[in-house]
């Protein structure tokens, strides 16, 4: 059985460091035990979505699906984490723990879609029929690939050196401009499959 790879330990360290935070935030701020108790309920969820989320292989490997659920889970953790970490910075009068929540958030949330975009060429869809077909489905995929990792670069970037006022505008840019890129060639790809030959 090969050693596991660093996303499996990832998952479980940053779910543990969530509840550590939720716990110590609840502490410290027991008037916001709602909102902590709606984090801890969270993070049970996750917890039972990491468990349940399949089972090996007969060659040890995880599933790709138990693959998916594991990263998932690692962004939404990290999300969580700079959340719960800025609230607990607040209640302890360290920082102003809104803003730079919310820049950690969306430079995670930048991160994630780097990730995506580099996982998208990488997966396997089913064949067409005609090796052109194949070859321009793989080019949307490539396309895609490069387009989301491009948007999440800028978005990490704009977050974590642009003034807030800039940073957000460019947000609202690149995201939409992403999609439309994207489903923009998806719309052509499907208009040459249907042009008869």
């Amino acid at each position: 059985m090969e050693p596991r790879p660093i996303w499996y330990y990832l998952a479980p360290a940053v779910l543990v460091l969530d509840a550590s935070l939720a716990i110590a935030d609840w502490y410290l701020r027991p008037a916001h035990g709602a909102a902590t108790f709606l984090a801890l309920l969270l993070l049970g969820a996750m917890t039972l979505a990491l468990v349940s989320g399949g089972s090996a292989r007969d060659d040890g490997a995880p599933p790709r699906s138990a693959r998916g659920i594991r990263s998932g889970i690692v962004f939404a953790g990290l999300m969580m984490a700079c959340s719960l970490g800025a609230n607990l910075a607040g209640a302890l009068g360290e920082v102003d723990g809104k803003t730079l929540s919310w820049r950690a958030l969306m430079a995670i949330l930048g991160a994630f879609l780097v990730f995506t975009g580099n996982t998208i060429p990488k997966t396997l869809s089913p064949m067409p029929a005609s090796p052109e077909d194949a070859a321009r489905v793989q080019s949307l995929q490539r396309f895609a690939g490069w387009t989301w990792v491009l948007a999440g670069l800028v978005l990490s970037i704009a977050w974590l050196v642009l003034p807030v006022r800039v940073a957000d505008p460019v947000t609202s840019f690149v995201v939409p401009l992403a999609m439309l890129l994207s489903f923009t060639m998806l719309v052509r790809l499907r208009r040459t499959r249907q042009t008869p030959a």
